[in-house]
């Protein structure tokens, strides 16, 4: 029967916000001198790629005052803004751009990014659909973040379709890749997951985050040999890449590896000491080794990390029945079964274990009682 699933973080997300703001031609009408409103644009990104973020900002200022009805200016202070560190004027700055010239790709594509880190997905969602639209033949970048922000809102399925478009409109960018990889695995989709994660990794052979969602996806598959060559790649090229070394250790499980399994597990965890998932899963593994005092320790450190972890209850019970601890397993055994969101069927697996801890520590007919 199937046991309750921790929820751990499967990647990280990359969103590539500042499209470049080349949009400034360095001549003037009919191919003579540049006039004035020109010439501070290019002297303000000429600024900005020096890191001269101060002097940009004083050019952009002067072209907007210039020229309040270019919406250049505007959008070149907003990512100017956005270097700084100030989102807040960098949104102002790019609706304004928005406002005089309402198809322009880069503003809403960065829009979105500022919404999207604040937590708006659904407006982000809309303004890099924005972005891909206002570009003839759609635009890479803003498909990618449209697939980051239905993502965000759980809506794996439409995240596919926007990673797909990602991919068509730029086939060489592994990342895109990777992402289309994780979002068909949470779709279901193994088999298209491991052919595009594959993908990425012999694009990007030394990107340790693809390498570890591939192994993740073949383990989902069951293809234990698979997913171990990927996970220990991934720790070659990252000794410090926690959750590799987790699935690592949930796979040597598999493969009937425990040493293995306790070694990996205890890595994630050293590398990641305050994440619940892997003090349950260290847990585990103890348990399958029989070291129980160890494993009851460590998933007494899952629950107190999060006491609402049905993965670490559930194997604290698992823990203190296989130590004998009877009473204390069936009084986790309750906190477990008042846990939200908890199946039937884990219930009444944990519950089986309780009593059959109680039922061995009976003493049997005609037995002398201690």
């Amino acid at each position: 029967m199937q046991k309750p699933v921790s929820r751990v973080l499967v990647l990280i997300l990359v969103v590539a916000l500042c499209g470049a703001p080349g949009l400034v031609l360095g001549a003037g009408p009919g191919g003579g001198a540049p006039d004035a409103l020109t010439t501070l644009l290019d002297r303000g990104q000429r600024a900005l790629e020096k890191g001269d973020t101060a002097g940009a900002l004083a050019a952009f200022d002067a072209a907007a005052a210039l020229d309040p009805g270019d919406a250049r200016a505007f959008y070149l202070r907003g990512v100017v803004l956005e270097q700084k560190g100030d989102p807040r004027s960098a949104e102002a700055a790019y609706r304004t751009a928005l406002g005089k010239k309402a198809d322009f790709p880069e503003a809403e594509n960065n829009l979105g990014g500022l919404l999207l880190a604040r937590g708006d997905a659904v407006a982000a969602a809309r303004a890099f659909e924005a972005a891909s639209r206002a570009r003839a033949g759609g635009w890479a970048e803003a498909s990618f973040n449209l697939g980051v922000a239905r993502d965000a809102l759980g809506a794996s399925a439409l995240a596919v379709t926007a990673y797909r478009e990602a991919v068509r409109l730029k086939p060489t960018d592994a990342g895109y890749r990777m992402n289309l990889g994780v979002a068909l695995r949470r779709t279901g989709d193994l088999g298209g997951a491991v052919q595009a994660l594959r993908e990425a990794a012999r694009m990007a052979p030394r990107n340790p985050a693809i390498w570890t969602n591939l192994g993740m996806v073949e383990s989902d598959g069951k293809q234990y040999d698979a997913a171990a060559a990927s996970l220990e790649k991934a720790i070659a090229l990252d000794a410090g890449a926690a959750l590799a070394w987790n699935r690592l250790g949930r796979v040597e499980l598999r493969r009937g590896h425990v040493d293995r399994a306790v070694e990996a597990s205890g890595r994630a965890r050293k590398l990641a000491p305050t994440n619940a998932g892997f003090a349950a899963d260290a847990c585990r593994t103890l348990i399958e080794k029989k070291d129980t005092g160890r494993a009851v320790a460590e998933c007494r450190a899952a629950v107190k990390l999060d006491e609402q972890n049905p993965l670490a209850r559930y194997e604290l019970v698992k823990a203190l029945a296989a130590h004998g601890d009877c009473s204390g397993a069936r009084q986790e055994l309750e906190r477990f079964r008042g846990l939200a969101g908890v199946k039937a069927e884990a219930k009444a697996e944990a519950g089986a274990m309780a009593d059959a801890c109680a039922s061995s520590s009976r003493p049997r007919p005609g037995s002398p009682r201690p």
